[in-house]
């Protein structure tokens, strides 16, 4: 597999412009998912956006995932130079710019817990790849094509805006994601969450790549 995605970026990336209309595009979802599901170790690069009712911030990102591995690395988010979030098994750290370093069980509460900012990581591990989370409930709608459009699922909303071609494969390019007003992530929104249950967050990937 990492053979054939090593081929894939070999080829270079295009963006997804016209796609032929599928007649059944539920069976091309599940040939879809099929690929994808086996696919547990990439590095993305582009940047990303966050914006509350009263605030908002924007950053590079570099995510690395190694199987249960994911180094996250933030340049520029709320003025706080490089920021990397790191979790494996065992839990997740962050080092700030100062060198600090904090703790806790989930990349995801520990960036709230240092930023106040509640992004959905655990979510965007697979929302990156266009697929929804293994084994969790949401609604979900395809494109003619077979591909994820929308989603709800975790108490976010996401819109998957835009695709891109790397070799054999298609992986979302642009996301547009909110946290619904009524829902909930890893804890409610409004428990300690100073930005209020208002939240968008835009990410652009610009490049794909396996990891080796």
């Amino acid at each position: 597999m990492v053979a054939l995605a090593a081929a894939a970026v070999a080829a270079g990336c295009a963006a997804v412009t016209e796609r032929p209309l599928l007649e059944d595009p539920s069976a091309a979802w599940r040939a879809r998912q099929s690929r994808l599901t086996s696919l547990n170790s990439w590095e993305i690069q582009g940047r990303i956006s966050a914006r509350s009712s009263t605030e908002g911030w924007q950053a590079t990102v570099r995510w690395v995932r190694d199987g249960d591995r994911h180094d996250i690395d933030l340049w520029g988010p709320l003025g706080r130079g490089h920021v990397r979030l790191m979790q494996d098994r065992f839990g997740a750290r962050l080092r700030d710019a100062n060198n600090q370093t904090y703790w806790a069980a989930t990349s995801q509460q520990l960036l709230f817990d240092t930023t106040g900012w509640r992004l959905p990581l655990d979510g965007l591990n697979y929302w990156v790849l266009g697929l929804p989370v293994p084994d969790t409930p949401g609604t979900q709608a395809l494109d003619r094509s077979g591909r994820l459009k929308s989603l709800d699922q975790l108490g976010w909303q996401v819109r998957f805006l835009r695709y891109r071609r790397h070799g054999v494969y298609e992986f979302p390019s642009k996301l547009f994601i909110r946290r619904q007003a009524n829902g909930t992530d890893a804890q409610p929104p409004d428990e300690g969450d100073s930005h209020g249950p208002l939240l968008e967050v835009r990410l652009v990937i610009e490049r794909w790549s396996p990891v080796p």
